[in-house]
Parts: structure tokens; C-alpha cells; sequence
């Protein structure tokens, strides 16, 4: 993800804001009976995932069926650049484990074009499209591009509306989005009242839209990394001090999904997460599993 890259990270201040005051009041104060937790990567094609989290000789046509042996759900990007047809969708939906999730990112016909509302049919038969995917659909999201600012806001809802868009999430980047309080009240109150997550994005140079504010009782996070820098493992610490507030207080979803720039590191800190995360939260979390670098007659003891 190039969004907020930073060539130089070491003047960052990676803390985490306070939460926003409507956070608290959207999630209710009370524990949720459960909180489901979804983590996971932006692709499966990694030629570094051979040998470490897949067989060394796995076919590609096995590497959704491998990568849900590891992780519980993906952040399918690849739905943003191309059409998926149905007949790959089943193919995943038939390969995968029974509890994995796919969370679609919407095609950018839709997304990166000056209005959207122009483009709600599309976004209908996308929408339609994703039905393929059955009980394994997890939430599809939007990501609103760094040119789409504030003053469309009137064009942002009018989409939604037209949709009737409900259980999406959305992801705002223009920073005027995050300057004009009372539009982000606005779109906000929006969301709340029609059932949309407001996304959160935590990278380097961008720390405005890590913004804290929960519209739904969902909070979903694309969290980029660092390649294993010691800052990664201090922001991860924080936000599961940060999630565990949340459940506390009546969160019912987490969807967490890692960026890195290196893809083969992915699951050495997807596994850091999840082990402090089931420490802290006392849930589940499906833990990846790393092969080890030698085969039987390799080993020398």
C-alpha cells in the first residue's frame, strides 16, 4: 500500500489518538456476548508463502485453500482492479476452510472517478455479483480515492442512498475529510443511522484518518507495517489495549487486515497479533503456523 508511505519512519508518532466522544455511545458501554475477529492479508499469490506457510510445491490453484488453512479471512483487493466471475468466486467459496471470510474491496470503476453517484448501477451489479460468495462474504468496503474531497459529500450520499447501502464499509482519505468537523459529524451521523462503517487506516505519514470514531458496532482496520520495525510491534500492542476497550464496552466485529511492504512478513506479525491479542482478550484467534526452513533429510540433529 503506497497510501502514507514514508521513506524515513523514525520522527513518527505512531500513538493513538483518544477515542472519539460519539465512540463509546455507538457501541453502547455494555459487552457484547460475542465479539467475532476476522485477520488476515491482502493477497494469497506470494511466492514467499511457499515452503513457509504453504507446501514449498504448492500449485497456485491451492493457494486460497492453503491461506485459509492460515488465516481466517482476506482483503480481497484483487476485486478492486478486475471484475471476479462467478465461476472463480465458487471456486474460492469451494476451496476455502467452512469459517472463512472474503471482504471484497469495491471495483474502482465505481470508486476513482470524480462523482460516484453516477456509477450506482455498476456498484448494484457488483453488489449482485458478490452474492457468489454466500455465507463466506464478509463486509465489502469502499476506499474513496485521496482526490475525492469534503465538498463531495452531497455526491457521497446521494451514492449511498441511491444504493440504499448498508453493511459496507467506507474509506475516507482527502484530508479535508478530517479538518471539517462538522461535515465528518455530518457523514458520520449518516453512517450510524444507515448501518455503514467508517474504515480506519493506520500508516506513517498519513495519521489524520486514524480518527476514532466508530459508526457501527464494527471496527474495521488496514494496519501497514513496516517490515518488522520495532514501531510495528508498539502500534500493534496499542491498538489491541484499544480493541479490548472496545469489546469491553460492546464491539461485535473486528476486521483486522496487515499491509507490508515485504508480503513474505506478513505472517510473522499477523502471528505476533494474534498471540498477544488471545493473551489480552482471552478469545480464539486463529494463530499462522511458520514451516520450518528445512525439510527432513535437510536437518542436521
Amino acid at each position: 500500500m503506497e497510501f502514507g508511505k514514508l521513506q524515513h519512519i523514525e520522527n513518527v508518532d505512531f500513538t493513538l489518538p483518544s477515542d472519539h466522544a460519539g465512540t463509546i455511545k455507538v457501541l453502547g458501554g455494555v459487552k457484547a456476548n460475542k465479539c467475532s475477529v476476522y485477520v488476515g492479508c491482502p493477497i494469497w499469490s506470494e511466492a514467499g508463502f511457499l515452503g513457509k506457510i504453504y507446501p514449498r510445491k504448492a500449485k497456485s490453484k491451492d493457494f486460497p485453500k492453503y491461506y485459509s488453512q492460515q488465516f481466517n479471512s482476506i482483503e480481497l483487493n484483487i476485486s478492486h482492479y478486475r471484475p471476479i466471475d462467478k465461476d472463480t468466486i465458487e471456486h474460492w467459496v469451494d476451496t476455502t476452510a467452512s469459517d472463512f471470510k472474503f471482504f471484497p474491496k469495491v471495483n474502482q470503476m465505481v470508486s476513482h472517478t470524480p462523482l460516484i453517484k453516477q456509477n450506482a448501477d455498476y456498484m448494484k451489479e457488483w453488489m449482485t455479483n458478490n452474492q457468489h460468495f454466500k455465507h463466506k462474504l464478509g463486509m465489502p468496503f469502499l476506499q474513496l480515492p485521496p482526490t475525492y474531497d469534503s465538498t463531495k459529500i452531497d455526491d457521497l450520499l446521494s451514492f449511498c442512498d441511491e444504493i440504499a447501502l448498508s453493511r459496507c464499509a467506507i474509506e475516507l482519505r482527502h484530508e479535508s475529510w478530517f479538518k471539517n468537523e462538522a461535515v465528518l459529524r455530518h457523514l458520520c451521523n449518516y453512517f450510524y443511522k444507515n448501518n455503514i462503517t467508517l474504515l480506519q487506516t493506520d500508516t506513517a505519514g498519513r495519521r489524520d484518518v486514524i480518527h476514532q470514531r466508530l459508526t457501527t458496532k464494527t471496527a474495521f482496520i488496514r494496519f501497514v507495517a513496516n517490515d518488522l520495525h520495532p514501531t510495528d510491534y508498539l502500534r500493534m500492542n496499542e491498538w489491541i489495549t484499544r480493541l479490548k476497550h472496545w469489546i469491553d464496552n460492546g464491539l461485535e466485529e473486528i476486521f483486522f487486515f496487515l499491509h507490508m511492504p515485504t508480503h513474505e512478513l506478513m505472517p510473522e506479525i499477523i502471528i505476533y497479533f494474534a498471540n498477544e491479542f488471545n493473551k489480552r482478550t482471552g478469545l480464539n484467534l486463529r494463530i499462522p503456523k511458520i514451516s520450518s526452513p528445512f525439510t527432513e533429510d535437510q536437518k542436521l540433529f
